[in-house]
This record gives structure tokens, C-alpha cells and sequence, in this order.
């Protein structure tokens, strides 16, 4: 059975946070001034509840993606063992694993997380001036995220992506920057516009739009527009160079229309859409053996039917406090 909502849109993607808690403060995502309720352990899906969830994705629902998420998903401790027991999956089912890390402990994992099954990586990287990564994140990491997104360039991953927020007066005049520095590197740079979250203070005048921030780019280096079936990013290579640029306009050019994820936070609860307030727990049936998985399928099948057509207008996400970026997992 594919998971299909009532708009047609088939959702073969899955992105599930481990964990709603992370080490740094960025400014976009969890600023101090958050006065987040993070999960007690317990309510939080064990690693059988998460293994039995991914098994119900791909075998009851012909999901062939997913990505673990959080918070920063490498805080949790069982996090490697987990990993390889749903790799197994891979065995019976054609399925891709990723992982979306801030970085800060990816390069003590590399080696395991390429041993156990993970596919590709998306790391975040908002500053290549250190200062400013510190300003951003609140806390001063900047080389050994760098040193790590170096380091599994090297390695086997189908795919290592650098995602950078674009914040206008705080580091769009990096642009350029980002480019000259990746630019013969095997990894895909992905700009990303400043979204509206709970207390993150977005504000229009802090907008840099995913079109302008190609133009800067366009200024210096040819942008080859990538033939390919992205859903979220529109995708370039760079003229001469290894480097592939994707720019993920979710606010100025929102790709609802070909949406096709679904996200599970770190509770178990189904989130529609980054900025939907609706939410259907699942913990309680993934903790009980004596329900069927075919049962559960169905209710992920049942709550994906009431995905809106597409979020609601930028004006009116300002207003929003429920949607916190490391409850919902990035």
C-alpha cells in the first residue's frame, strides 16, 4: 500500500527525529530564548519502537527513504546499535538511509554510521568565519564540524549535503564565500531560506530569498540547472567545478504541490507538515506487541489524508508558537 494523501502526492519519505534535544543554540532553529519542554525519556520512541516504525514504512507503506533527525540525533546513545539493526532492512527492501547532524560529533561516528547502513549525510554549516559560527550556534565548534564534513568527503556515502541557513546582514555576504570553498569538493551545498519558528524572531527584513541568493552567485560562477527529479531543491552545477548547489525556496517558492515526506518526532507523533499543528501519536501502538502493524499503517495511511494542499502563508506562520524546529526534527 502506498501512502498517498487525498491530494494525489505519494510520500516515500520519512523523516523521523531521535531526539528533540541538541548541543548548540543557532539562532533559526533553538535560540536561548526558546523556553522549550524538551521529552523526558520516557516519552520518547524506544529503539524497538523506532525499529518496528521503519518496518512498518517499507514493508506495509513502500517508503524507500528515510532520514533520522532531531535535535542533534548523535546525542542519542543508542543511536549505532539502532542504526544497524534497521539497516538489515536494506536486505529485503530498497531503502536509502540519511541522517541530518549539526556536526558537532559526526567525526567520531563517521566510521560507524558508513559501517551501519547511513547512505548520505546532511550537516549543518551556516558560517565559514568562526566568529560568526559562534554567533550563530552559540558555541565554538566551527573545525571539528568543518574537519568532519572534510573528512566523510573522503568516504563512501552516496551523498554528503552542506546545508546553510541564509540569514540577510548575518551571513548572506558568504555566499560567494560558501561557493569558493566547496568548489571542487564531491558534496552538494544547499542554501536554505530563513524560516519562521517559534521564537526565533523571523522577520521580513531578515529574508534573503532563494532567487537572490542565486543571483549573487550567478554574479561569478555559471549555474548549470540540474535535470533531476528533486522535490525540495532546485539544483545546479557549477560550471567548470565538482560543486552542485541546490537553493530550497520553502518560503517564496513553496514546493508543496510535489511534497512527499512525512515526519515523526522524537514522542512518536506524525507531523503533516513543518508548520502543520496537527499531530497523531503512535508511541502507544508501536509499544504494544498484541496490535497488528497492518493496523498502524493504517493509521498513518488514514492521518496523511488530512495533509493540507500547502502551508499557510508566510504572515501567518509569524504567528505561530507550537511549531518548534527540534520537537518537529528538521
Amino acid at each position: 500500500m502506498q501512502l498517498v494523501d487525498s491530494f494525489g502526492r505519494i510520500h516515500n519519505y520519512v523523516r523521523i527525529s531521535l531526539i528533540d534535544k541538541c548541543n548548540l543554540n543557532c539562532i533559526y532553529c533553538n535560540p536561548v530564548n526558546s523556553n522549550k519542554r524538551f521529552y523526558h525519556n520516557r516519552e520518547l520512541l524506544t529503539d524497538g519502537e523506532i525499529f518496528r516504525l521503519c518496518k512498518i514504512l517499507v514493508k506495509n507503506l513502500e517508503v524507500n527513504k528515510i532520514r533520522f533527525t532531531g535535535g542533534e540525533p548523535l546525542l542519542r546513545k543508542d543511536i549505532i546499535p539502532m542504526l544497524k539493526n534497521i539497516s538489515e532492512l536494506k536486505n529485503d527492501y530498497n531503502l536509502m538511509l540519511g541522517i541530518t547532524t549539526n556536526g558537532t560529533e559526526l567525526h567520531e561516528n563517521l566510521e560507524a554510521l558508513e559501517s551501519n547502513g547511513i547512505d548520505y549525510l546532511n550537516v549543518s554549516l551556516d558560517s565559514l568565519q568562526e566568529q560568526k559560527f559562534i554567533a550563530i550556534t552559540g558555541k565554538n565548534c566551527y573545525h571539528q564540524v568543518l574537519s568532519a564534513i572534510r573528512l566523510a568527503e573522503k568516504m563512501r556515502f552516496t551523498k554528503v549535503k552542506v546545508n546553510a541557513v541564509i540569514i540577510k546582514n548575518l551571513n548572506d555576504k558568504e555566499l560567494i564565500d560558501f561557493v569558493e570553498y566547496f568548489k571542487d569538493s564531491d558534496i552538494e551545498l544547499r542554501f536554505i531560506e530563513f524560516m519562521p519558528f517559534g521564537n526565533n524572531d523571523w522577520e521580513k527584513n531578515g529574508f534573503v530569498s532563494a532567487e537572490e541568493m542565486k543571483e549573487i552567485i550567478q554574479k561569478k560562477y555559471h549555474l548549470i540547472r540540474s535535470n533531476d527529479e528533486n522535490k525540495v531543491a532546485e539544483n545546479y552545477s557549477v560550471f567548470n567545478h565538482s560543486l552542485k548547489i541546490g537553493f530550497i525556496s520553502s518560503i517564496s517558492n513553496h514546493f508543496c504541490d510535489s511534497c512527499n515526506r512525512l515526519r515523526i518526532t522524537a514522542a512518536g507523533k506524525i507531523k503533516l507538515c513543518l508548520f502543520s499543528p496537527e499531530e497523531t501519536s503512535l508511541k502507544e501502538h508501536l509499544s504494544n506487541p498484541s496490535i497488528q502493524d497492518e493496523f498502524i499503517a493504517e493509521i498513518i495511511s488514514n492521518t496523511l489524508s488530512k495533509k493540507l494542499g500547502k502551508h499557510p502563508k508566510v504572515e501567518e506562520l509569524i504567528k505561530l508558537h507550537h511549531n518548534n524546529m527540534l520537537s518537529i526534527g528538521g
